[in-house]
């Protein structure tokens, strides 16, 4: 899980790191979790398609809610 409440822009090396995460972890089978994104963030996460990469969650309880379902 990605916990991204701090973060208000991202660049294309922030793009890269978020990649070679999923990267690393699909060879896993595990799932690629982001939450707490901010608009301007989720705006370029959506531009470049990267939301399709993620699941998303709008916070942390969502995302412990979804584990314990």
């Amino acid at each position: 899980m990605i916990h991204l409440v701090k973060i208000d822009f991202i660049d294309s090396s922030g793009l890269t790191a978020l990649f070679k995460v999923v990267s690393s972890i699909r060879p896993s089978a595990c799932c690629s979790v982001i939450c707490n994104l901010q608009a301007p963030v989720r705006t370029i996460l959506e531009l470049t398609q990267m939301d399709l990469v993620f699941e998303i969650y709008e916070n942390y309880d969502a995302v412990v809610t979804m584990l314990n379902a």
